[in-house]
This record gives C-alpha cells, sequence and structure tokens, in this order.
C-alpha cells in the first residue's frame, strides 16, 4: 500500500525540482556572465533563486492580473502604496508582479498540502497569498504614519527657525528635509521635487495632504495655504502651526498614556493573578506533602 504521505513529498521534490530547472535554464551560462560582468545589472546585484522565481512569475502574471483589477481595488492598492511610501520603489505594476507571484507560489503549495490531506494547511497559504502584501503594506502604512505624525512637530519647529533667520521658505524647506531623515523629510522632498517639475505650491501641498493620513499634517498644510491666501506673514505662521502641534502632539500623548493603563490592568489580571495563584497552590501542596497521586 503506498503511504499518502510519502506520495506527497515526492510531489513535492519533483516540483521543487522542476521550478530548480526551469531557474537554471533561463539563468545565462557562465560565457554569457563573463560577457555580461561589466554591464550594470537592472535591481543591482544577484538574485537568489527564489527572487529569480517570484520575478519570472511576476512577469509573467502580473499583467494578466493588473488587468483584471477594478478601479476600485487599483485605487485601494494605490492608496495602501501611497500611505506606506511605495517601499523599495513599488508602483502598481510591481504591486501586480508581486501579488500575482505570490498567489501562484501560495497555490502550489496549497496543492502540494492538499495532496497530503491537510487542507486547512492549503488554505492557510491560499490565504497568505492573496492578503499577505496587502498586509504587510498596511502594517508598514500604519508604522510609517505614526511616526510621521510624531516627528512633524520637530520639522515645523526647525522649519519656523530657518526661516526667521531669513531663509528663503523654499530652500529652508529643502535645507530642513535635506538635515533630518523620516518620513516628513522623505514626503516634504517629494513635495519640492513637485515644485520643480512645475507643479503650484497649492498643488503640490495638497497632493502631499491627499498621500498621507495624519491630522498633524493636515493642519499645517490647510494652515499654510490659509496664511499664503490672506497675507499673513510666513514665519509668524510656521510659528503658530508649531505651537499647535506641539499641543496636538502632547494631547495625544495623554491620550494614549490613559488607554495604555487599562491594558496594563487587564495584562495584570490575566497574566501575573493566575500564575501567582498557581504558585501560591503549588507552593502548598509541596510544602503539605501531599502525595498528587492521592489527591488526583
Amino acid at each position: 500500500m503506498i503511504d499518502p504521505a510519502l506520495t506527497g513529498l515526492a510531489g513535492a521534490a519533483c516540483c521543487a525540482l522542476g521550478i530548480r530547472g526551469l531557474v537554471l535554464m533561463r539563468a545565462p551560462s557562465r560565457i554569457e556572465r563573463r560577457e555580461l560582468l561589466d554591464q550594470p545589472t537592472e535591481r543591482g546585484g544577484r538574485l537568489g533563486p527564489t527572487r529569480q522565481l517570484i520575478e519570472l512569475l511576476g512577469a509573467r502574471l502580473g499583467p494578466v492580473l493588473l488587468a483584471r483589477m477594478g478601479p476600485r481595488m487599483r485605487e485601494a492598492a494605490v492608496r495602501r502604496l501611497d500611505l506606506a511610501g511605495r517601499p523599495a520603489g513599488i508602483g502598481l505594476e510591481r504591486y501586480a508582479e508581486l501579488k500575482a507571484a505570490l498567489l501562484a507560489i501560495a497555490a502550489v503549495l496549497a496543492i502540494l498540502f492538499l495532496a497530503l490531506g491537510s487542507w486547512f494547511v492549503a488554505l492557510v497559504c491560499l490565504l497568505v497569498g492573496w492578503i499577505g502584501l496587502d498586509a504587510w503594506l498596511s502594517r508598514t502604512g500604519r508604522r510609517r504614519q505614526t511616526q510621521l505624525e510624531r516627528d512633524l512637530p520637530d520639522f515645523i519647529d526647525i522649519l519656523a527657525i530657518t526661516v526667521r533667520a531669513g531663509t528663503g521658505y523654499r530652500a529652508a524647506l529643502r535645507r530642513v528635509a535635506s538635515a533630518l531623515s523620516g518620513p516628513a523629510a522623505d514626503e516634504v522632498l517629494a513635495t519640492l521635487r513637485q515644485l520643480d517639475l512645475g507643479a503650484t505650491r497649492r498643488e503640490a501641498f495638497e497632493s502631499l495632504r491627499d498621500r498621507n493620513n495624519s491630522p498633524t499634517l493636515d493642519g499645517f498644510v490647510a494652515a499654510q495655504l490659509q496664511a499664503e491666501e490672506l497675507g499673513v506673514p510666513l514665519a509668524d505662521a510656521l510659528a503658530s502651526i508649531a505651537e499647535d502641534t506641539r499641543r496636538a502632539a502632547a494631547q495625544t500623548a495623554r491620550r494614549r498614556a490613559q488607554r495604555a493603563a487599562p491594558r496594563i490592568s487587564l495584562i495584570g489580571a490575566v497574566v501575573l493573578l493566575p500564575a501567582t495563584m498557581i504558585l501560591i497552590a503549588a507552593g502548598m501542596i509541596i510544602g503539605s506533602g501531599i502525595h498528587l497521586g492521592q489527591v488526583l
């Protein structure tokens, strides 16, 4: 009688060998590598077998997935990419390639686990292949927006000091963004590139506001555009914006501290209290000399 587990493992090994052979067939030979040694690579560095497989599947299946994506799905993907800061330069086309490649790999793994009789693991593989990239982008976007919200008060303070020192506003933005690091500096540099390409100040800063989900950034852009329309001196406007952002940051920190207290109490009640009771009961049983076999 043939064991199903051994049959599944043999099938997995055959698939792995076939994928490895396909990668080796498409890879350049030693002579071709010597001829192309002096030419710069497109993505920099030599790609491993897994990366080559993802690139191959993405190039074949990415355009198909992109063509089948509806307008809402495209808008949602672009929104997640913008909130995450487009890590590693990922655009919509690259997003479709990665998602298609991961989904294809997950489908192969799901088939192998189904052959082994594990339908739950196969379902998990398909689920991870479909939402894994989106979940990573969403998590990256949340962390980035939190850091942006935390860094903006310091950025605006330094910008107000630089403008008060007599530097032009655009030059001050470029100087502060180049001196600092983080999401705030990256977003301001992207806005300055839009200004260099001919966009108006209102268009560039409204695009900055639309790319992010930060209340502090919304207030900064709105106050800046309002000061430009009303003719208020920019140094005074930046000083008031910095004060408002400091006040908002302090209020946010107090709200987080208030939310942290019940969480700490919950952790203490769920984790520490049962552990303490078990420790006390174990000490009483050991100290009394009662044999556990008699009790049970």
